[in-house]
Order: structure tokens, then C-alpha cells, then sequence
């Protein structure tokens, strides 16, 4: 494994798309290529964000309009 492949790779990586045999390869090179487990980090952290982002919440209205809902239902 070098770094092209390593960061070619480290995406999928990332969701858990890649083989075992592959998972270990990269695991190790990031264990040892400060270039990569930099790159890593930043890919990991991009990945935590966007998910972040995408979360949504109900807002506390439309919740209470279902518990209203709910109790003239029952």
C-alpha cells in the first residue's frame, strides 16, 4: 500500500466499503504515513460534519400536534 492507493481508497475506507484485506492495509499505512492519517483525520471529520448537518429534529409543535392527535384518537 503507498499513499496514492491509501488516499484513493480512504473514502470508502471511511463508509466501510472496502474489503478486509484492504481495511488492513490501509489501518496500516495510516498507522505509518503521517501524510495519510492526516488526511484521515480531515476526510473523518468532513464525513462527521455532514452527517451533523443532515440531522433534523422535529420541532416541538408538530410534536404536540401528534400527541393531540393521538389522545383524541384514543
Amino acid at each position: 500500500m503507498d499513499c496514492a492507493d491509501c488516499q484513493e481508497q480512504v473514502h470508502e475506507y471511511l463508509q466501510r466499503e472496502v474489503n478486509e484485506d484492504l481495511a488492513a492495509a490501509i489501518t496500516a499505512h495510516i498507522a505509518n504515513c503521517d501524510h495519510c492519517e492526516d488526511l484521515y483525520a480531515t476526510e473523518d471529520q468532513l464525513n462527521k460534519v455532514i452527517r451533523e448537518s443532515c440531522e433534523t429534529q422535529t420541532p416541538e409543535q408538530v410534536i404536540e400536534k401528534i400527541r393531540q392527535h393521538i389522545a383524541e384518537l384514543g
